[in-house]
């Protein structure tokens, strides 16, 4: 075929595939002991995975699609653009994250999840990994009802496990659904090495996110939990056992176990009056162990940061638990724009953006404006930490992005998490997504990381439509 189609720079033309166009694959790559999970195929190029909704074939709703655009030396390449629909169902929708995970060990990173109307009608599914990108989507024989909540290694046994937190309904059924671990390696068929049941419910509420790391770096992954109810509603007479919003567990041989230590402190700074945001994890200091990055709503604001509603909580990993060594680093959001806002640090992510060989972090304030957004970068500083000096701030009318936001600051820019480095620079970029962008049809902005950080100027940008109405889907059932 012709020359590939790379994304739209600012005043370029755009050149957009077209139905019946070939399809372009990835360059061919290597497998790896330990796959960059950000690299499907193993050429050196992350590759970016979203889920967006675009117009169905009948015209009047909206479809939910799985995409998958590969990196390449001039980054993300729209010509090598696939898609996943949900399903074939009016109300089919992806009903867990996109995992990606190597499960059966061949050396390439693969990407799973489930989908379907609901919990109840609903398949998992795997798109594995391969020299040339991922395969199509294949259903899977996992248990039936199982929906991937977290991928990692919770034994310790090298291989990538699978965790599902249970599910239900507890005001009709009176109990939810155990959750359940498959350990790895996990074939193509969907057949695990062993598994085992969890009852990871709390008064019948199962988890709805779930964070992974090794934060004690025994080689076993711990993994944080949050349920959809914050702690001070329940009553301490009736609940002696403590019962939280955020759940702590720790991996071991024989399967995963509540470390409680942590619970109350999480949830208090995670803590909203809609509950409790979700964390993140990363290496946020360098150190070799990861570190769990909390957004958090300051209600009393230090007298050192003014004015402050959101932050960003860092709780460093330490052989000895999770928060238990390092003085958490905090960070406030406090320009004056972000007073009465408390939702900075939100969709936290580490990388190093400016190639100084120090983790930089990315959140978003998705409040900024009047619901238009912000992306905010963070520099590592020489301790290992990052704060609020020399930050840089993105947002929708920063000079130098391409393509057109809406006026009237409804744009929610915000980065999509995590950071890729999608044309082997060593710099990490970040991928923005802005719903109500180019006359409200969405646009992808691709943020380069440069030695001054992200550089709006050399941006590219690309819609949901360049890369989803004209490509068939790519969809296979077994």
């Amino acid at each position: 075929m012709g020359c590939a189609l790379l994304l739209t720079v600012a005043g370029s033309g755009a050149h957009h595939p077209t139905a019946g166009h070939p399809v372009a694959r990835p360059a061919a790559g290597e497998p790896a002991e330990h796959p960059d999970p950000g690299d499907f195929n193993g050429d050196g190029y992350d590759d970016f995975v979203d889920v967006v909704e675009s117009k169905a074939a009948d015209g009047e709703r909206y479809a939910a699609h799985l995409l998958v655009v590969y990196g390449s030396r001039a980054g993300l390449d729209t010509a090598t653009a696939r898609r996943t629909p949900a399903g074939s169902g009016r109300n089919a929708t992806f009903l867990s994250p996109p995992l990606r995970a190597d499960l059966d060990g061949d050396g390439f990173t693969d990407l799973v999840g489930s989908r379907g109307v609901s919990v109840t009608d609903s398949e998992s599914f795997a798109l594995f990994g391969g020299a040339h990108g991922l395969g199509t989507a294949r259903r899977i024989g996992l248990p039936a009802g199982f929906h991937p909540l977290a991928a990692a290694d919770f034994d310790g046994d090298g291989a990538t496990d699978l965790l599902d937190g249970g599910h239900g309904d507890p005001d009709s059924t009176g109990r939810s659904q155990e959750g359940r671990i498959l350990y790895g390696p996990i074939d193509r068929a969907g057949a695990s090495a062993r598994q085992a049941e969890l009852d990871l419910g709390r008064r019948g509420v199962t988890p709805t996110t779930a964070t992974t790391g090794d934060f004690d770096g025994d080689g076993r992954a711990e993994v944080v939990l949050t349920y959809p109810y914050v702690a001070e509603e329940d009553d301490e007479e009736t609940a002696p056992t403590g019962l939280h919003s955020v759940g702590v567990y720790e991996g071991s041989e024989h399967g995963l176990v509540r470390d409680g230590r942590q619970e109350a402190a999480i949830e208090h700074l995670a803590a909203t009056q809609d509950g409790v945001r979700a964390p993140a994890a990363g290496d946020a200091d360098g150190d070799g162990l990861t570190d769990l990055l909390v957004p958090t709503q300051l209600t009393v604001a230090p007298a050192d940061m003014p004015g402050a509603g959101g932050a960003l909580t860092i709780l460093y990993g330490a052989k000895t638990g999770l928060g238990t060594g390092r003085v958490p680093t905090v960070i406030g959001g406090t320009r004056p724009a972000d007073r009465r806002r408390v939702d900075f640090g939100s969709t936290p992510t580490v990388g190093d953006v400016n190639g100084d060989g120090r983790p930089d972090v990315v959140v978003n304030t998705p409040g900024f404006r009047r619901h238009d957004g912000k992306v905010t970068l963070l520099y590592g500083g020489t301790d290992g930490a990052q704060s609020l000096d020399g930050e840089q701030e993105i947002d929708a009318e920063s000079d130098g992005l391409p393509g057109s936001p809406n006026p009237y600051h409804w744009n929610a820019f915000g980065h999509r998490p995590p950071l890729l480095d999608v044309n082997g620079d060593a710099h990490a970029d970040a991928v923005v997504y802005a719903p109500l962008y180019e006359q409200r049809r969405g646009a992808y902005l691709v943020l380069p990381g440069t030695e001054a950080g992200f550089d709006p100027g050399q941006a590219r940008l690309f819609t949901p439509d360049d890369v989803i109405t004209p490509l068939r889907p790519t969809l296979h059932r077994e």
